[in-house]
C-alpha cells in the first residue's frame, strides 16, 4: 500500500473561522498526533489562502491546513474535481491527499510516507480513481477520536 494512514475532520460551528475536529482516524501518524491536546482531541483549520500569502512555490495554494503554525497547504490539480487535493508535511518526505465534502463539512487527509517528491503522480492516481482500494482500506482501520462537542 501506499496511502499510510487517515484522519476524518469535520468542521465545528462553535468558531467563526473554520476549525475541523477529527473524528476518526488511524491514529500512527507522528506530526498529527503531537498536536492533539491533552484530552486527545485534535483539531485542525482550513481557510482560504489569502492573496497576499507570499510562498517560494511554484503556484498558489488554494487552503492552508493550520494549527498554531502551517502544517500544509492544500493544492487543487484538477478544476473539474476541486474536492481532491494534495499538500506535504513541512520537514517530512510525506505527502498529503486531501478529499473535502460537497459542502465543505468534512475533510478527510490520506498520507502516504515517503511519498512527499512522487505527490504529483500521487494525486494524478487519486484523481483517475486509482487509489479507492488504498482508501477504503485505511477509513476501514480508523477509529472514532475524542472531538469537542462545543
Amino acid at each position: 500500500m501506499i496511502l499510510t494512514d487517515y484522519y476524518l475532520f469535520k468542521e465545528v460551528k462553535i468558531v467563526k473561522s473554520h476549525r475541523y475536529d477529527c473524528v476518526a482516524s488511524t491514529g500512527e501518524y507522528e506530526p498529527f498526533e503531537m498536536i492533539a491536546n491533552k484530552k486527545n482531541q485534535l483539531f485542525v483549520y482550513c481557510n482560504n489562502v489569502p492573496d497576499t500569502f507570499k510562498a517560494g512555490a511554484q503556484r498558489k495554494a488554494t487552503y492552508a491546513i493550520t494549527h498554531t503554525t502551517n502544517i500544509t497547504s492544500v493544492y487543487i490539480p484538477d478544476l473539474e474535481q476541486q474536492l481532491k487535493g494534495y499538500g506535504d508535511i513541512h520537514n517530512t518526505d510525506d505527502g498529503l491527499l486531501f478529499l473535502f465534502s460537497e459542502d465543505m463539512k468534512e475533510m478527510e487527509v490520506f498520507v502516504a510516507r515517503g511519498y512527499k517528491h512522487c505527490i504529483m503522480e500521487l494525486s494524478t492516481l487519486f484523481l483517475d480513481g486509482e487509489l479507492d482500494d488504498e482508501l477504503d482500506a485505511l477509513r476501514n482501520r480508523a477509529k472514532p477520536m475524542n472531538a469537542t462537542n462545543g
